[in-house]
């Protein structure tokens, strides 16, 4: 098969809310698309291994310091004191109001944790996931996209692998620390850092999830992220079903292959080109 056309093709999108739903879906049609195709069963099963014990690992770690996280929020917030009786008409509130906002800042911080441990697990099985994919390609298209690495070796291929998804991770990990040190150094950003956190984690994950696909493209970050804006529903859809899946007990051991799966089948169905690429228009309807 050869590589797509370069060309990028515009054409009249659904509404907001069939793109979104198509994104939501993603998951279920990776997870049937595993259930019918038996032989990709064993290339699955290890990156559940990996995930099992990166979500272990951090869900331990996590809770075992919770007081000292719970803590370290709560010191960002105001301390309020009532110098009266009457003052506890609404210092009592504020009290609370930030008793709650500290205990969904540890929240958000758990969320956080385990979607890091299982984007880790995702670094340690990335051979075996990129395998995966290629092989979901290759089902749906009947040979996968020809591209410089078909003649590369083994060896090669796992390092590369590697290589690629420890940037995408690396990249996720810069804006989250970034984001953590604004928060802390700057009172009240806080309140607009943690749910940026979670925004950017949601919007990362379709390009992770779909890295591997993406590789074998070999498109730039500009040429993703302009895949990414393009499709914005689509994807919202997709990675806020994969950042709740990635929170439920079990599931979120389970579901790594079937994200990846997924993530497969969204760039075959939204097949990303070239951004520097000359832009072709349907023709206007007569």
């Amino acid at each position: 098969m050869t590589a797509p056309t370069t060309a990028r093709i515009e054409r009249s999108p659904k509404g907001f809310i069939s793109r979104l739903k198509e994104g939501v879906l993603l998951l279920a049609d990776g997870f049937g698309f595993l259930r019918r195709e038996r032989s990709l069963w064993a290339l699955a099963w290890v990156p559940v291994l990996f995930a099992t014990f990166g979500v272990f690992l951090a869900t331990s770690l996590f809770w075992s310091h919770i007081a000292e996280i719970h803590l370290a929020w709560s010191g960002l917030f105001p301390r309020l004191e009532a110098t009266a009786w009457w003052s506890w008409l609404w210092v009592g509130p504020g009290i609370g109001l930030f008793w709650l906002a500290g205990w969904l800042a540890v929240a958000a911080s758990f969320a956080i944790a385990l979607v890091a441990a299982l984007l880790l697990a995702n670094l340690a099985s990335a051979p075996f996931l990129d395998q995966l994919s290629q092989r979901v390609e290759m089902i749906v298209l009947g040979s996968p996209i020809d591209s410089k690495r078909a003649s590369a070796s083994l060896p090669s291929e796992i390092l590369r692998s590697f290589g690629a998804e420890l940037q995408r991770i690396g990249f996720l990990a810069g804006i989250w620390l970034g984001l953590s040190l604004l928060g802390f150094l700057l009172p009240g950003a806080h309140l607009v850092t943690s749910p940026l956190l979670v925004v950017t984690t949601v919007l990362f994950l379709p390009l992770d999830y779909a890295g591997f696909a993406l590789d074998r493209r070999e498109l730039s970050f500009a040429s993703r992220r302009n895949w990414l804006r393009t499709h914005a529903p689509t994807m919202m859809g997709f990675g806020g079903v994969a950042f709740a899946a990635c929170l439920v007990p079990g599931l979120n051991l389970l579901i790594m292959p079937s994200l990846v799966t997924a993530g497969t089948l969204l760039v075959i169905r939204k097949e990303p080109v070239d951004a520097s690429a000359p832009t072709i228009r349907d023709p206007a309807p007569e």
